[in-house]
């Protein structure tokens, strides 16, 4: 009987038999969308409430973050601007007893205004309609995908214009003609490490307001610029004192605080004797706020919810006094992330922000919509997404559409230190 592999050229593998070209490798028939991160709060449908411009008298509605302006019929979808007035509350003093009269002391009505924009964006993606090329990648079904991969794409662009809107006021989009708006820094400052009295104080004039903001920074301590429990219940007290309106949910009213990874980690520590560890009530422990606010942590002191923001943005001083420059960074649409990334004491801080109600006004007068353009008889095409939309923070001009009297109740920046 033959001994088993004695005297046989048996194929154990391909190496063996030194023919490793024919090496099989096996592909997928499938191409997946890359998984990016989700905007779960800001599109949360709980947060936003649609206002409809027109001849109807409305209430301004309680409890919402985003004031979405939805245009109907032609006429107004053809604006690019829309002024929403409102009445002011009374504020008078009232008149009490049988001696008082009412005649010569009535109250004057005073009514306040805020202007949402809206511009036009697109984004298109080229691709082949016939040819061998077009079917070596039909057998993929990556030509299926394009509208998916554009509507990611306005998913994420969306997220970058809330936040660009929450720290420069409006949009980018909006900078752009025919509009051609500036960016002014958000009015609202508070650094955890300087003095009430040493805040950044607002100036109708963007770059001086930009001055104001870049000498706080400069001159903090950088480890004090931190945010600690003892800080953020500090703020709270601080947001209350500059008339900020809170979310009135499941019985408080919380300011929505979103902060940075960096800020959260530091924050839960619990090894840290200022850790809000011990401090705060878990989200598990509060169904209604969590269903309201996607991406709840926790709620400190009854009036402070922090959320996770992994998108948070940042902003880098530089220049010298009086002549300051404060850049801010984003994470862009396909992880192309524009956020700093150094640690310098006094130049580089995670941009942490408060969302309270009414914070940002989100105008869409072109709902998004696909177009295609061919060419070389067919063979070339483009796919487009368009539409038109601007996010802006919340302005209320006190006495009339022009003035520079200016009432910002919604947001807040909190730089902390990286």
């Amino acid at each position: 009987m033959a001994t088993a592999g004695v005297g046989l050229e048996k194929p154990n593998n391909l190496s063996a038999q030194d023919v490793t070209a024919l090496t099989r490798e096996g592909w997928s028939d499938i191409v997946y969308l890359e998984s990016l991160t989700q905007e779960l709060l800001l599109d949360s449908a709980a947060l936003r409430e649609e206002i409809e411009p027109g001849d109807t008298p409305k209430k301004l509605p309680t409890g919402k973050i985003v004031l979405q302006v939805t245009p109907s019929g032609t006429n107004w979808k053809a604006n690019r601007k829309v002024t929403n007035q409102f009445l002011k509350a009374l504020q008078g003093a009232g008149r009490y007893g049988n001696q008082e009269t009412l005649l010569g002391n009535e109250e004057q009505m005073q009514m306040k205004f805020s202007s949402f924009f809206s511009n036009d964006w697109s984004h298109a993606v080229s691709a082949e309609a016939y040819g061998i090329d077009f079917r070596e990648l039909t057998a993929t079904q990556i030509y299926e995908k394009i509208g998916m991969l554009l509507a990611q794409w306005l998913g994420e662009k969306r997220g970058v214009f809330y936040r660009e809107a929450i720290l420069e006021t409006r949009s980018s989009n909006l900078t752009f003609s025919p509009l051609a708006l500036g960016q002014p820094l958000n009015p609202n400052w508070f650094l955890p490490g300087q003095t009430d009295a040493l805040q950044p104080s607002y100036s109708a004039t963007a770059s001086t307001l930009e001055d104001n903001v870049g000498a706080s920074l400069a001159s903090v301590t950088s480890t004090d610029n931190l945010l600690n429990i003892r800080q953020i219940l500090r703020l709270a007290d601080y947001l209350q004192e500059r008339y900020i309106k809170p979310l009135p949910i499941d019985g408080m009213e919380l300011y929505v605080l979103c902060v940075h990874p960096d800020v959260l980690r530091y924050l839960i520590d619990p090894s840290r004797s200022d850790s809000f560890a011990k401090y705060y009530i878990d989200a598990a422990a509060l169904p209604n706020v969590k269903n309201v606010i996607p991406g709840t942590i926790g709620v400190i002191g009854g009036k402070i919810c922090v959320v996770c923001d992994r998108r948070c943005p940042t902003v880098r001083l530089s220049g010298t006094s009086a002549d300051y420059t404060i850049s801010t960074g984003y994470l862009e649409p396909g992880r192309q992330d524009g956020r700093a990334t150094g640690r310098v004491a006094n130049v580089d801080f995670n941009a942490n922000y408060i969302l309270g109600e009414h914070a940002l006004g989100y105008y869409e007068s072109e709902m998004p919509h696909f177009e295609s353009q061919y060419d070389e008889y067919g063979k070339y095409y483009g796919k487009g997404y368009i539409g038109a939309f601007g996010v802006q923070l919340v302005n209320w001009d006190l006495d009339n559409q022009t003035d520079s009297s200016i009432q910002s109740e919604g947001t807040f920046i909190i730089p902390t230190q990286r």
